[in-house]
């Protein structure tokens, strides 16, 4: 028999994967759109997809926000006490910031190189190109630098953020249970039980 959570969770699964669906969807769309700038545009734009696409907005990170915070809840509701947080926290680490790694060094540098390319900011020469932008000295386009040179996340930017904001709920899980909990401050609650001066 499975115990009251540790089942799988399909329905924060299909979540998930409808809403990285419309995150890359929104994306090849940036391609098209008629009034936002982005890094290489096609001639054919449209202005219906731009409207269609307006209407993501609102919500579409904080969904992507969300369900990742579902999936770290549901895993510790799995374990228990700080050696199950420091498990989750390499377990995150490893899940967020390789792919991170991949991404900056291999995902991300067709974008820069065709961006700067359509711009007749470089020449020709792909290999030659990724050499100098995974260089942090690298002399070439030294506008458009990060602090490790050329290197960036780019729009992978979710991933740093997602890691950050993993460990510090991991660090303050134990305080904000307490919290919930109503233990962590006793003194905080007799305050707040006899308000007089805001009853005068």
């Amino acid at each position: 028999m499975t115990q009251p959570g540790t089942e799988r969770r399909y329905d924060i699964d299909w979540l998930r994967t409808l809403a990285f669906a419309v995150l890359i969807l929104y994306h090849l769309g940036m391609y098209y759109v008629a009034d936002w700038g982005w890094h290489i545009k096609s001639e054919q734009t449209s202005v219906w997809l731009q409207n269609l696409m307006m209407l993501t907005s609102p919500w579409r990170m904080s969904l992507l926000f969300f369900i990742s915070a579902m999936a770290l809840a549901l895993a510790q509701r799995r374990g228990g006490g700080s050696a199950n947080s420091l498990h989750l926290a390499r377990l995150r680490s490893r899940r967020l910031l390789v792919p991170l790694l991949f991404g900056m060094f291999v995902i991300v540098v067709p974008q820069v190189y065709f961006e700067a390319l359509s711009q007749d900011l470089i020449e020709p020469g792909y290999f030659r190109f990724w050499a100098q932008y995974i260089n942090p000295r690298t002399d070439l386009l030294t506008g458009h630098h990060t602090p490790i040179g050329l290197l960036t996340w780019n729009h992978l930017w979710f991933l740093p953020y997602l890691w950050l904001y993993s460990l510090l709920l991991l660090l303050l899980s134990g305080p904000l249970q307490r919290l919930a909990q109503g233990g962590a401050c006793s003194d905080c609650r007799r305050w707040w039980s006899l308000p007089r001066w805001y009853s005068r």
